[in-house]
């Protein structure tokens, strides 16, 4: 009898020990109970990469290989759905715009024919067409002929187009599966510079706080951990990963190898070049540690998922927000007052990008679904595409139908003999001509919108 209540006694004891044993591994791997601040920061630094997944879906792949390798007529129509501040909505919901193309990637051809319609008058008609590597737009509103420029040198041109925004010499469709891929080495060598930044900040640069952030409309509890790193210590902080870096083949192959798939230019992409530059940085910070930057790292986490991480230097903000919620998931990227949403919401793909300008704030959004079958070869896309300027606020409602087929017929394109070629100018003659060709957009654009009683922007804004 004894030994019958020993042995029970020993059974409880075990189950109680095991029950406890459990409670501590949940509460050690699913919270942050045993965590330190520290510890706590880079367990959520870590899930950034994953957070970045949403770019590389599967949805599209079979439609988009089949795009690159099928050719295929769209047949598109576009109205306007909704406007504030803009205009009566007698005048909006007379406006039309169609667009018929045909496009064969494999012969690097194609063409869109678009109509601007308002109830039977037409208001303009363009075009845009693709010849190999060079591009062309006319609009006998804007043009007696077509207006190209070809896929090379565009750094040599793109001050005289785009200002000061940064223009790769050939730009190449980026390869998102590519981007995002990561092989076990390079990871366990990222790992490596996670544990360096990790030993070489101390425990008190680590604070921790309740903090409430905003996604896609919905505001959420989070905890939140920082690391705040003076100029001193941001200082000794980059000359060890810099270091680490230079001496380092496989992550600069990584790095550089990335780059290019961005469209980078040499100063990234080589090597030699930006060992240099990382030699360079090295020794100025040895030199003026004071000139470092102070960096605040914040990680912010809600559900034991890192939803929000941002980078502090000086007065410049960079951010990643990443929420998935069942079905709907969010990704925004920003920089300041500039952001990109990436999103899955209610069986849309939504894509928005948003800035401030004068203190206005303005945006594009996208919300888009795909309807039909690749097999029964009905593929319809739909979107809705919001313009928001300050107060005025225009919403587009757009339908296409993509028909692959062999028989396209011929693609008319352009005559390159008759074409003014911006890569075959030098940059003091493009810069004039661009300014003109703009004004004449506008002039055209504004003029076009008064006729029919719409008070519209400027679509070319100048300083």
């Amino acid at each position: 009898m004894k030994n019958k209540k020993l042995r029970l006694k020993i059974i409880i004891s075990l189950v109680v020990v095991i029950v406890i044993a459990i409670i501590i591994a949940i509460l050690f791997f699913f919270t942050d109970v045993f965590r330190t601040k520290k510890g706590a920061f880079f367990r959520y630094l870590k899930m950034t990469s994953s957070n970045l997944e949403i770019l590389n879906t599967d949805e599209f792949k079979e439609y988009e290989k089949l795009k690159e390798t099928t050719p295929y007529i769209r047949n598109a129509e576009m109205i306007v759905k909704s406007s504030s501040n803009i205009a009566n909505s007698n005048i909006m919901d007379k406006l039309k715009f169609t667009m018929t193309s045909k496009v064969n990637n494999q012969k690097e051809k194609a063409n869109y024919n678009i109509n601007i319609n308002s109830a039977n008058t037409n208001l303009a008609t363009m075009s845009f067409a693709r010849d190999k590597n060079i591009y062309g737009f006319n609009s006998p509103l804007i043009s007696s002929a077509y207006i190209g420029i070809k896929n090379e040198d565009l750094s040599k041109i793109s001050s005289a187009i785009v200002g000061d925004m940064y223009v790769p010499d050939e730009i190449v469709k980026i390869k998102m599966d590519k981007l995002l891929e990561v092989s076990k080495v390079e990871k366990t060598h990222i790992d490596s510079y996670y544990n360096l930044l990790k030993l070489d900040s101390a425990d008190i640069a680590y604070s921790k706080i309740q903090n409430n952030i905003e996604i896609a409309g919905n505001k959420y509890n989070t905890t939140k951990y920082t690391l705040n790193l003076s100029q001193k210590e941001s200082a000794d902080i980059q000359i060890s990963l810099l270091t680490k870096l230079t001496q380092d083949s496989i992550m600069m192959d990584f790095l550089t190898s990335k780059f290019k798939l961005l469209n980078l230019d040499e100063k990234y992409t080589d090597i030699n070049t930006i060992n240099i530059a990382m030699r360079e940085k090295i020794e100025n910070l040895k030199s003026h540690p004071e000139q470092a930057e102070d960096i605040e790292i914040s990680v912010s986490e809600y559900r034991q998922k890192n939803v929000q991480l941002t980078v502090k230097l000086n007065e410049n903000s960079v951010y990643i927000t990443h929420l998935k919620d069942g079905d709907n998931e969010t990704l925004i990227l920003g920089i300041n007052d500039k952001s990109l949403e990436i999103a899955k919401r209610d069986g849309n793909d939504v894509i928005k990008y948003s800035y401030v300008k004068d203190d206005i704030g303005k945006s594009i959004e996208i919300n888009h679904r795909m309807e039909g079958t690749i097999a029964e070869n009905n593929i319809s896309n739909i979107m809705d595409i919001t313009l928001v300027n300050g107060i005025k606020i225009i919403t587009y409602s757009y339908k296409d139908n993509v028909n692959f087929t062999n028989d396209i017929g011929s693609i008319e394109t352009f005559d390159e003999n008759t074409m003014a070629i911006l890569n075959n100018y030098k940059l003091e003659q493009i810069e004039p001509f661009i300014k003109q060709l703009k004004e004449k957009i506008n002039q055209v654009y504004i003029s076009k919108g008064a006729s029919i009683g719409i008070n519209l922007d400027p679509i070319f804004e100048y300083e």
